[in-house]
């Protein structure tokens, strides 16, 4: 017959030591051999005679000091009486107290002093018996997905210091790293300029051939140093350092496409280095019970300004403040950005400033009016004073090549709303700017003009299971009259919107060149003419432009994704592209386009993801009468993105 075991409850010195393990605090449990309290609470694991691991009851209570131990005591109460394995009852690590079974009573043969609470260590165990099939990159060194396994540095997916899991020193300060390999390889026909001197000397066009190819290579090492307990609460301090590299190719069937000077020929290759994010954020404050908090974060930062980076989309240097109300259901930004040159040939920003300030203050309300739908006010202000400037490839940017060809002071305002969400099962996005101020010498107009110009943008899609058909409307002002003193076509500061299909779309994504400016920039739909939209100046006298999308977006499978989208695109007003062209009755038809993305995640993370795309342009007779030419344009491009 067995002999029954007594359970106890634990003391309030006990749970104030479990508690203390669980703050991050070091516990050291008491020996066997020393004097036990009177209801100890403490879990051991121990091998028995077979190597099982079995648990341990408690040893009896200290006798009165004035009581004589019997012969053999001291060495029998220094050893732990056995019992029975309970099965599947045991859980490990803290589970807390049963509501309807006493609480078992535990004492360690020894004690080991933990350094904090993560580094606890558990039993081994193979779930499904996989030791035998180990791989050193996605499986770990106890057979792959266990729940109590040993990591590896390399393998991102277990427990690792190097992603955050564990403190590097002390019982708050995580470090996390993040690897990025972005490569992008593009395809492409568009409209080339000639330059001073064309690569088939027999021809009369000025706009020949247009097939490019291109490669651009981008790594980004991300390093951060974090104080706090941040799966609880927002972060302490956090210290962010970002070196970038770039390789980037490009191949132009045209002479003075890839550099001023024609004996470049048509090829170029080029690569550069930077820091592309360095920063400090520090939690100055609580605001609530609720971790709405104050904070700021001073360096050199990404930020968008709106949902889908209409206005302001950029990495640069400056700082923010951020302020979190009502449980983190209105958040506030304010901003200061004094902005950087960028490398010609990657994007990447250079370590030099230009002369151009950016002011932005936001503010953003959840459920506001209908669940699930939020609501963004703007003010952002654009303070352009940049001197001259050759791009990277010997081609003049500032100023604008065009006009009047002289530097100017800008002072541009935006104010605006957008909201973002749903509203019942229809999903909404939608924005509204007007943008006024002062230029003081627009390139085209040749005077003083005052800034009056507007946008509108809205999509509206429907999740019908694993489809989302969507339809979306885009109209940004067109300057009617080139030659007076108000510019009314629109602009932005840094755009770059993921809207109509984003990267996939022709329009957005090509920058087409006329007459030393751009008709548009890379990934941007506004119809600037201005010389660049990352080394340039924004231009209100421009064309504008409007957008009719019919859009689907599927979810094929969990791990692939699809976006396919029609656009309609016209010009708002082209008077001022006959004023610039001096070619009277362009009309306003630019093009019809179809575009279609698919993402491939083969791990169904985002760790590893291919994308590939393409798009087909069909002109229209305004888009003929600037470049004297109705064939089908094309793009076709593929990337792979890998992240450790």
């Amino acid at each position: 017959m067995k002999t029954p075991v007594k359970f106890l409850r634990p003391s309030s010195s006990a749970h104030a030591a479990i508690l203390l393990a669980l703050a991050g605090g070091s516990v050291a449990l008491p020996r066997a051999d020393a004097a036990a309290p009177r209801d100890p609470w403490v879990l051991t694991l121990q091998p028995d005679e077979e190597g099982s691991r079995r648990r341990r009851p408690a040893a009896p209570a200290a006798p009165a000091a004035d009581a004589k131990p019997a012969e053999g005591a001291a060495d029998k109460a220094a050893e732990p009486v056995g019992v029975p394995n309970p099965g599947p009852t045991d859980t490990l690590g803290f589970a807390g107290e049963s509501f309807d079974l006493p609480m078992r009573v535990l004492l360690p043969k020894e004690s080991i002093a933990s350094p904090d609470r993560w580094r606890i260590g558990w039993p081994s165990w193979d779930r499904y018996g996989r030791h035998a099939k180990l791989d050193p990159i996605f499986m770990n060194a106890d057979g792959g997905d266990s729940p109590y396994t040993l990591g590896s540095p390399w393998n991102p997916y277990d427990r690792n210091i190097l992603k955050g899991d564990y403190p590097i020193f002390g019982d708050s300060w995580f470090f996390n790293f993040t690897g990025v390999s972005d490569t992008f390889f593009q395809f492409r026909k568009n409209p080339t300029p000639s330059g001073a001197a064309s690569q088939f000397p027999n021809s009369l066009d000025f706009f020949r051939d247009g097939k490019q190819f291109s490669v651009n290579q981008n790594f980004f090492l991300n390093f951060d140093l974090i104080k706090g307990y941040t799966a609880f609460r927002p972060i302490d301090l956090l210290f962010r350092v970002t070196p970038a590299f770039n390789i980037n190719y490009a191949e132009i069937r045209e002479q003075g496409g890839v550099n001023v000077a024609p004996n470049f020929g048509t090829t170029r290759r080029d690569d550069f280095q930077t820091l592309q994010e360095a920063f400090a954020e520090i939690h100055l404050a609580d605001l609530s019970e609720w971790f709405d908090i104050l904070s700021v974060k001073v360096g050199r930062q990404l930020f968008v300004s709106d949902f889908r980076g209409f206005i302001f989309n950029d990495i640069t240097d400056g700082g923010r403040l951020t302020a979190n109300f009502l449980a983190n259901r209105v958040q506030a930004n304010v901003a200061f950005f004094n902005q950087t040159e960028k490398d010609t040939n990657s994007g990447l920003s250079e370590l030099n400033w230009r002369d151009q300030q950016v002011f932005i203050a936001n503010a953003f309300v959840q459920d506001f009016i209908w669940l699930g739908y939020t609501l963004q006010g703007s003010l952002h202000w654009n303070n352009d004073n940049s001197n001259e400037r050759f791009d990277t490839n010997g081609f003049l940017v500032r100023p604008d090549p065009v006009g009047s060809a002289q530097l100017r002071d800008l002072d541009a305002y935006y104010v605006g709303f957008a909201g973002d969400g749903h509203i019942g099962r229809m999903n909404i996005n939608h924005a509204f700017y007007y943008a006024f101020g002062e230029d003081k010498l627009n390139p085209i107009a040749g005077r003083k003009t005052d800034i009056s110009a507007f946008l509108g943008a809205i999509e509206l899609s429907y999740d019908l299971d694993w489809l989302r058909p969507k339809v979306s409307f885009l109209y940004a002002s067109g300057d009617r009259d080139p030659e007076d003193d108000r510019a009314e076509g629109f602009d932005g500061i840094f755009d770059d919107p993921n809207f109509a299909g984003g990267p996939g779309s022709f329009y957005q994504n090509q920058g087409l060149r006329v007459f030393g400016v751009g008709l548009n920039q890379g990934r941007s739909f506004f119809s600037s003419l201005k010389s660049s939209k990352a080394e340039g100046q924004a231009n209100f006298v421009n064309p504008g432009t409007m957008l009719v999308n019919l859009g689907l977006d599927a979810e094929i499978t969990p791990k692939i994704r699809t976006s396919t989208n029609v656009n309609y695109l016209w010009f708002a007003d082209t008077a001022s592209l006959e004023f610039l062209l001096n070619q009277p009755g362009i009309s306003d038809r630019m093009g019809v386009e179809v575009n279609q993305t698919v993402q491939w995640r083969p791990f169904l993370n985002n760790n590893i993801i291919f994308t590939a795309g393409g798009s087909v342009f069909f002109p229209q007779p305004g888009f003929n009468a600037i470049y004297g030419d109705n064939k089908t344009l094309w793009q076709i491009f593929t990337g792979i993105t890998l992240t450790y």
